[in-house]
């Protein structure tokens, strides 16, 4: 029999605690390897595609994170242009594009991608066999995928199903095509994750209408640094990207992968949520949910007038991005409608991606994954011996309120070296925040 699917309807039902979500911590019978980079909130395991990860996570030793990014890229590739929401003048569709980021002999990037390929050639054989190409080499061999018929030829040639879920386990190769003088790839590529129509200027007739195309690239660390140039990051193709860290999550030997009745059972539930994603139009926040963007979600991705580097470039789109991962979430929990746990689980996987390119680009290596967070923390820490008073933060973060701001210096005093104390003097005590690192 299918499984039932256990679609979470509240916040609290969608936000797993680090207890009841162990896909990080040792286990009874389970050989978890010391991980060397950022472990994701458990918030991003929400909902359907959350306890899909739960499920398949025994039998592979794919990364969770990883397993869970190429779901939503994959899943939001099979849904397809239907469902879309507005950002300003924008209309998003459910793409998202993701580079796995992971050591050449740890990194299980592939793994993830295959952990998810299995269990949608089961679910939706047909996209699995005819929606996904590899290999991207120029922006026209790209187009071609999903051209319409051309117009001077009587022969109908063109492509009617115009999805594709792109994974490239060599992205450094594709890197550095984009970079050969002449090339067409970046151009394209950027058109592709705005869900635009395609086209190159030196071929009128190579016209592609309505794609919807995602992307999962598979690269390690010391090669991305490589291949970066702050022009590639000015172009604007590497913000269309979430950079994931992932590593090897589990030591299993003697592998035989995910039971077939496990498969079969998630194909089942799957090939139902995504055939009745697939009907849903535009998709809008809930009320909380949209009280939660405008007051906390959205302050803190906003940014600020110095931010700058190649940090800040290579996540330039964490904001749209939130929205757009939310959407996924909500599509692949049956509704139209992003509630508060879909946006957590989508700021939970922002703040990853940040602390994700912090780690692979050698940038902030004590990054939180949290920008604002980052910003007072470098504050304190530049503020010397005197620290930095209330009133200063107050100042920094004046478009929060005081229980954001609250909040955001209890977080800062949890980190390693980081603390508040009472500043002497007459009159009303005033609350100074101090660093001071432990000796070595």
């Amino acid at each position: 029999m299918p499984v039932e699917l256990h679609l979470a309807t509240t916040a609290d039902d969608a936000r797993p605690t680090r207890a009841a979500n162990p896909l990080y911590d040792p286990s009874p019978g389970l050989d978890r390897p010391t991980r060397p980079g950022p472990v994701p909130d458990p918030e991003v395991f929400c909902g359907w595609v959350g306890e899909t990860v739960r499920d398949l996570d025994p039998t592979t030793e794919a990364d969770p994170v990883g397993v869970l990014v190429n779901l939503l890229s994959a899943g939001g590739a099979v849904i397809g242009p239907g469902p879309f929401l507005w950002i300003g003048n924008d209309r998003h569709p459910a793409l998202i594009w993701a580079l796995t980021v992971g050591a050449t002999a740890a990194g299980r990037k592939g793994a993830g991608s295959n952990t998810v390929r299995r269990l949608l050639k089961a679910a939706v054989p047909e996209f699995i066999a005819h929606n996904t190409p590899s290999g991207l080499s120029s922006g026209e061999g790209l187009i071609e995928q999903v051209k319409d018929d051309d117009p001077d030829d009587d022969k109908a040639t063109g492509v009617r199903d115009k999805r594709l879920w792109v994974v490239e386990s060599e992205y450094g190769i594709t890197m550095a095509r984009a970079r050969r003088e002449g090339s067409s790839l970046g151009g394209v590529l950027r058109q592709a994750w705005n869900g635009e129509d395609l086209g190159v200027m030196n071929r009128d007739a190579l016209r592609a209408t309505a794609p919807h195309i995602a992307l999962i690239g598979h690269i390690s660390p010391r090669e991305l640094r490589a291949k970066m140039q702050d022009s590639e990051l000015a172009g604007g193709t590497y913000n269309r990207f979430l950079p994931v860290f992932v590593h090897r999550n589990l030591l299993l030997p003697d592998a035989t992968g995910a039971p077939e009745q496990l498969v079969d059972n998630l194909a089942s539930a799957w090939r139902t949520v995504l055939t009745e994603a697939r009907a849903v139009g535009e998709v809008k926040l809930s009320p909380d949910a949209g009280q939660l963007w405008r007051e906390e979600i959205y302050p803190a991705l906003s940014g600020g007038e110095d931010d700058d580097g190649p940090l800040a470039e290579f996540t330039a789109r964490a904001a749209p991005y939130a929205k757009r991962t939310a959407m996924v979430y909500a599509l692949l929990d049956h509704t139209d409608r992003i509630e508060v746990h879909h946006l957590r689980a989508a700021w939970a996987l922002i703040r990853y991606a940040r602390a994700s390119a912090a780690h692979i680009l050698g940038a902030a290596a004590s990054s939180t994954g949290d920008p604002n967070l980052d910003k007072l923390a470098a504050a304190v820490k530049a503020a010397g011996p005197g620290g930095m008073t209330q009133t200063q933060v107050q100042v920094m973060f004046k478009r929060q309120n005081a229980t954001q701001r609250g909040e955001l210096t209890a977080r800062l005093c949890q980190l390693p070296g980081y603390a508040a104390a009472q500043a002497p003097g007459t009159g009303r005590p005033q609350t100074v925040y101090l660093y001071a690192p432990a000796d070595d």
